[in-house]
């Protein structure tokens, strides 16, 4: 089998640490690939997704297509939720057998235990979205406004609400939150209903490219909340940065990131799941194509899917696979 082609990792870690972490996954007598590929059962494949105009439902359209092609007798499909928690509720309830989520929606989701990874697949960073001619400033300036936390059940809300409580914003004046997906928060922004929205997302996420290109935005700083929000809810987070020129007219903005996983139900099949994480890591390049976050999956990185284990599919995978 030929290897993998290596990019920049997406995450932090030592490559000492990271040769640690796959020899553990290594058989024996090395990363040889144990009985060819496997086959797998034929069916149905709903794919767990977000909205419309996020990474998530266009990374899940860009392998269905390829799913389909390549795999016969498996017909995937595309389901448009409201993020990692509806989608970890989806799964759990058998409406999809794979589904896209972050880190910390998994370490919060007792539900999780039903479910197993497929890979650690990029990074998402949290945006903090205003009008570029307004005055919000900082996450303290949103006392007394109007802030969009993100769709019900999704895990902008997740982690919107653990930054505004670690920013201290949950008495006084504390902001008023409403509940909306990224197409309707950009719309009423743009038109003046509320005064900031949160996002969680790869980059560059498709709704705020569109919005930036419409008005002016800026994006809210907010990696100094990386340590106290990690000592109140876990080690998910980072600060990192979303870099000049990802959105038009954005300077450079110091957030907060984490990690996603695509997940598959525990009951998916081994064959299946080895051939579904094949398929990711070989057709990398071309999905990257399409969506620019993929070019951050790398197979040195993949296997670090804590709080979820791989599934076992996918680690005999990364068994057959140097690194």
């Amino acid at each position: 089998m030929a290897s993998l082609p290596s990019v920049v990792p997406a995450v932090p870690g030592t490559p000492a640490r990271r040769a640690v972490l796959l020899a553990a996954l290594c058989l024996p007598a090395g990363c040889a690939l144990v009985g060819g590929e496997p086959s797998y059962r034929g069916g149905p494949l709903p794919i767990a997704t977000g909205a419309v105009d996020g990474v998530y439902y266009r990374y899940a359209r860009s392998l269905a297509a390829r799913i389909g092609r390549r795999l016969p007798d498996v017909r995937p499909s595309v389901d448009s939720t409201t993020g990692s928690v509806d989608n970890l509720n989806r799964m759990t309830a058998g409406r999809d057998r794979l589904g896209f989520a972050a880190a910390d929606a998994v370490g919060a989701a007792t539900t999780a235990r039903t479910l197993r990874s497929l890979a650690r697949l990029y990074d998402d960073y949290i945006h903090l979205a205003v009008a570029g001619s307004g005055p919000i400033r900082s996450v303290a300036d949103l006392r007394g406004r109007t802030v969009s936390v993100g769709a019900t059940g999704s895990g902008v809300e997740l982690v919107a609400g653990r930054i505004l409580n670690a920013a201290g914003l949950t008495s006084g004046r504390r902001p008023t939150r409403v509940r909306m997906g990224l197409e309707e928060s950009a719309a009423a922004l743009r038109a003046g209903r509320i005064d900031a929205f949160f996002w969680s997302g790869g980059l560059p996420t498709a709704g705020i490219e569109r919005l930036a290109r419409q008005m002016p935005v800026r994006l809210v700083a907010l990696g100094d909340l990386a340590t106290p929000i990690r000592e109140r809810y876990g080690p998910y987070y980072r600060a990192a940065a979303i870099p000049e020129g990802t959105y038009d007219r954005v300077g450079a903005t110091l957030t907060l990131a984490l990690a996603n996983f695509l997940l598959a139900t525990a009951s998916l099949d081994d064959g299946l799941a080895y051939r579904l994480t094949e398929l990711l890591m070989r057709d990398r390049d071309s999905v990257a194509a399409e969506v620019p976050s993929a070019e951050l999956l790398d197979v040195r990185d993949a296997i670090q899917t804590a709080p979820i284990p791989l599934h076992p599919g996918a680690l005999r995978y990364y068994r057959s696979v140097k690194p």
